[in-house]
Parts: C-alpha cells; sequence; structure tokens
C-alpha cells in the first residue's frame, strides 16, 4: 500500500473549521494537494485561513445549529469548489456539570450542535458527492464516547449518539461505495480543552481525576489532522471506519 497522502484533486467540506482539530485538518488537506470548503462561525478566522492556505480553501461562514442556513452553505462551498467528495464533520464543544443540576434547555442546545449538527452535514454534503470514485464521510466523536464520566454526561451522550449514527450510516451509505469514519479523539490541543472554550452549566464535580501521567498533556490537533487526511486519502475500496487516537500518556478517558 502507498503510504503517501496524496489529495490532488479533492474538494472536503471541513466544520468546525476556525480553530482546533477542524482549522488542522484544513492545513493537511491542502498541504496534500486537496481543496477544502471551510465552514464555521467565526468569519474572521476563516478569512485568515484563507490568507494563510491560498485560494484552495474557500471559507463558508455558518453556524451548523442553523439548517436552513447550513444547507445553504453547504450548497455555496459545492459550487465553488465544483461538487464534493468529502465531509469531515468536526464542529463541536464540551460542556462540564452534573446532569442532576443542569438545564434541560442547554442539553438541547448541546445535542443540537453535537449530534445534529454534524448529521445534518452529512445530509446535505453526501448529496453534493459524484456516482464514483473515491468518497469519504468523517465524522468526529471523542473518548468520552466510549468511558463517559461524571460530570461530562451530556457531552458523552451526544458524541455516543454520534458513534451510534456512524454505524448506521457505513450500512447505508456503503452499498454507494462511500467510505464512512469515526475518530474518537482524546484531548488534544483544541479550544474545547481552556476555560474559554468549555461550555459549563451545574456543579461541577471535584477534578480527582487523573487525566495524563506525570509530565504528560494534549498533544497537537496537527497530528491528528494528518491522521485524518491520511484516511480519506487510501484507495478506493479500503476505509479505516474507526479510530481512536489519544496522547500517549492520557490515562482517563
Amino acid at each position: 500500500m502507498d503510504l503517501k497522502v496524496d489529495l490532488g484533486g479533492r474538494r472536503v467540506l471541513v466544520t468546525g473549521a476556525s480553530s482546533g482539530i477542524g482549522a488542522a485538518a484544513c492545513r493537511s488537506i491542502v498541504t496534500a494537494g486537496g481543496s477544502v470548503g471551510m465552514l464555521a462561525r467565526r468569519k474572521e478566522r476563516l478569512d485568515e485561513l484563507r490568507a494563510e492556505l491560498g485560494e484552495r480553501a474557500l471559507p463558508v461562514p455558518c453556524d451548523v445549529t442553523d439548517l436552513d442556513a447550513l444547507q445553504a452553505s453547504v450548497g455555496e462551498a459545492a459550487r465553488s469548489l465544483h461538487g464534493l467528495d468529502g465531509v469531515v464533520a468536526v464542529a463541536g464543544k464540551s460542556m462540564v456539570g452534573t446532569i442532576m443540576t443542569g438545564t434541560p434547555e442547554r442539553w438541547r442546545d448541546l445535542l443540537n450542535l453535537n449530534l445534529v449538527g454534524p448529521l445534518a452535514t452529512v445530509r446535505y454534503a453526501v448529496g453534493h458527492f459524484p456516482i464514483e470514485g473515491r468518497r469519504d464521510v468523517v465524522l468526529v466523536a471523542s473518548t468520552g464516547s466510549i468511558t463517559p464520566m461524571a460530570g461530562v454526561g451530556i457531552y458523552a451522550a451526544s458524541k455516543r449518539g454520534l458513534r451510534a449514527a456512524f454505524d448506521a450510516l457505513r450500512l447505508e451509505l456503503a452499498p454507494a461505495g462511500v467510505n464512512t469514519s469515526c475518530v474518537m479523539p482524546g484531548m488534544f490541543e483544541t479550544e474545547g480543552l481552556t476555560i474559554e472554550g468549555m461550555a459549563f452549566d451545574g456543579d461541577v464535580p471535584p477534578d480527582n481525576i487523573p487525566w495524563f501521567a506525570p509530565d504528560s498533556g494534549p498533544a497537537s490537533a496537527t497530528d491528528l489532522a494528518d491522521t485524518i487526511a491520511f484516511m480519506i486519502s487510501r484507495p478506493e475500496g479500503f476505509c479505516i471506519n474507526e479510530l481512536v487516537a489519544r496522547p500517549t500518556g492520557q490515562l482517563n478517558p
């Protein structure tokens, strides 16, 4: 098998493109020769990324929880890129707080962002795929979907729901030759690991969990993004369906 990552001619939609794993994925795809439609809420961040990556990076400001706007934005990206043959759904947010002290209205907002948004993105993007050739759907879940922990129950539920939907999507899309993958990252350098990037709702349990081994910490989002680019560059007919990726020193979750 050729281990070279060559995405020349590929046209990939990436959500959550303004920071973290999404922005890193855009860089990795363009570096490998592909073009990207970059969806995110923060236009100024997208414009900065466009200036960095050049003409093969198309900024499309969009809130994935606004389903009408999302459908229109996916269509805009597809028209500008003359079609799509890949989608990497990264957009999402972490939430910390116990279920018994939380706010159901905020749970709904998180589920709309972390579960409905990615699935709607795929629903709208796949309609712009060609009928043959390499085509990829990548959903980004979390190791929190494998081992839920106290204080992140709603976040874990949203990501476990995404994993369950992935299993169904794989069965639905495989007969058409579309590759479907679910990536479950651990702790990488993203805004979601910062106080500013997290959502808080209800009481936060005492932080007595050993997250990392001594002298360890989050890994680079670029390493994960390069791995995603590798996954979608494989020969037609071969798919890495599931990937769990953690920093070596991560202990939980």
